[in-house]
């Protein structure tokens, strides 16, 4: 399970009583669609000016557990090392033991000398953020929550009508597989290091299936085969300051459906992973990126054994 339970470094956490908001009045869904109808996102509400955020983002499970005692955790994520692995067995070999161990027990791991540069990490972050903090009238002409409409989406919260509590976050959803777009629909200002870190991502997504199914004991192209990598999804997350930082989240606690996830960092940091029933701080390594093994392969590997 994985969640961003802070938003910055800089942001710290109240730990006073907060009093829910009983008003038998309020009409969450006439809020959520005012929200969604400005076609701003998080961003337009932070530009308003507001010192106090809309009762729809405040999470009532995170004030309960942000007021109760927390353990402070003493794992640490596995950090595996892609260096060598395609011109040493030996090394490759040691690697695949760490791959199968990380995924056997924590179902996360950083993986680092991967192969993307460091400047191109670096510039896909800040062509996310290009993005998101653009003028609106520019991104209104991709805001929508028709999935089926085309393969260049950009919304806050996918499930903003059916949550409890909408996340402080807005996102830019680009399908970039088995068919990528054309890149004329990508937009403008991110448009090229989309392209570029989505071609390379792919080539790691395809080193690490590869590593996963030695690491189940099946041939290096079992999971390539069977066409695990070919639908690619890129999600890029902003998360504006939040003047109440202690009543909401930015991303609440959740699993991937996916096969894999590989997630690029900034160096805020926020990002908490549970393992053991502790939540663990995933340090914000430079040059590193992080594996999540999603439900899918989980339930792969399950039939598998």
């Amino acid at each position: 399970m994985i969640g961003n339970r802070e938003f910055t470094n800089t942001m710290g956490r109240k730990t006073g009583e907060v009093q829910a908001d009983t008003n038998p009045d309020y009409d969450r869904q006439s809020e959520v669609k005012a929200f969604d109808d400005t076609k701003a996102g998080v961003k337009g509400i932070v530009d308003s000016g507001v010192t106090k955020i809309p009762r729809m983002f405040i999470d009532q499970n995170f004030i309960l557990e942000n007021n109760s005692s927390r353990v402070i955790s003493q794992f640490s994520v596995p950090i595996i090392d892609l260096q060598g692995i395609r011109e040493d067995l030996t090394l490759r070999a040691e690697v695949i033991e760490q791959v199968q161990i990380a995924c056997e027990k924590w179902g996360f791991f950083q993986v680092v000398n991967h192969g993307i540069p460091g400047s191109v990490l670096d510039e896909m972050i800040d062509g996310i953020r290009r993005f998101h903090e653009q003028d609106t009238e520019v991104k209104k002409e991709f805001y929508s929550r028709d999935t089926a409409r085309g393969k260049v989406l950009y919304l806050s919260n996918i499930d903003l009508y059916k949550s409890k509590a909408a996340n402080w976050r807005d996102s830019l959803r680009l399908v970039m597989g088995p068919d990528p777009p054309d890149p004329a629909e990508l937009p403008e200002v991110c448009r090229d290091i989309v392209m570029d870190y989505s071609k390379r991502v792919v080539a790691l997504g395809f080193t690490l299936f590869e590593l996963i199914s030695e690491a189940l004991g099946l041939n290096p192209s079992f999971l390539k085969d069977m066409d695990c990598a070919d639908g690619v999804n890129l999600n890029g997350h902003y998360y504006p300051k939040c003047p109440e930082p202690e009543l909401t989240m930015a991303t609440c606690n959740h699993k991937d459906s996916s096969l894999i996830t590989i997630l690029l960092q900034d160096q805020i940091g926020g990002l908490q992973i549970l393992h053991e029933n502790q939540w663990v701080d995933v340090p914000c390594t430079p040059g590193a990126l992080v594996v999540n093994i999603g439900d899918l392969l989980q339930a792969s590997q399950s039939a598998e054994s």
